[in-house]
């Protein structure tokens, strides 16, 4: 394939190694305790993306661990969810990240892989902490239609915190969806001029520049 030629960029231009490295430390710095200034704190939260039988459908859920050396990328949900069964039907989907101060946008082609009654999900189960754990104590199914608003918890907790023993009872409806990153588009806006790349990871791993 012919490259199209292309003005320099007006700005400082780093390397596209340098870029995809620091893409990948962006999304990790949100996740660092030791960190009170995250790189992209707009990176902790994301919205995915997913095929359904009739169309897509998209949420946002909570960014819950990074391997920036395998290229995973790991968020939790209740195993009773919509989107568990889309994943299990359609396992391809799109990670979403934008970070306003940066004004950076991170678009993840991913492949899902579902964790239940396994060592993944019990590793993670252990980090969820009880005002988390509260949501998977509902008796009532994500999405479910109610005859009154239904606050996504047993009401008679009401503002309390459930025992650690108590939250136990929610572990059955706790999933984890283990991403592994095929493809990354990495985009920046800026008046100095719009700066875009991809990364490919699979199958045959490549980078270029592409045009906003």
């Amino acid at each position: 394939m012919t490259l199209a030629e292309s003005t320099p960029y007006p700005g400082h231009t780093p390397s596209l190694t340098d870029l995809e490295q620091t893409s990948w430390q962006q999304l990790a710095s949100v996740l660092d305790e030791r960190n009170d200034e995250p790189l992209a704190p707009g990176f902790k939260t994301m919205i995915v993306a997913s095929r359904t039988e009739t169309g897509a459908d998209a949420r946002t859920v909570v960014l819950r661990k990074v391997d920036p050396d395998r290229k995973y990328i790991w968020f939790h949900t209740d195993v009773r969810a919509a989107k568990v069964m889309q994943f299990e039907a359609f396992p391809n989907a799109t990670l979403l990240f934008w970070d306003e101060a940066l004004r950076t946008q991170l678009r993840l082609t991913v492949e899902t892989h579902l964790h239940t009654n396994d060592y993944v999900a019990d590793e993670h189960w252990q980090t969820v902490g009880a005002g988390s754990r509260k949501n998977y104590l509902s008796e009532q199914e994500p999405g479910s239609e109610q005859s009154a608003p239904y606050p996504g918890f047993p009401p008679s907790l009401g503002a309390s915190l459930p025992t650690p023993e108590a939250s136990e009872a929610g572990r059955p409806n706790f999933a984890v969806i283990e991403c592994r990153v095929l493809a990354m588009d990495y985009l920046r806006l800026s008046r100095e001029g719009q700066l875009r790349a991809k990364f490919q990871y699979e199958p045959e791993s490549g980078m270029a520049w592409l045009a906003p």
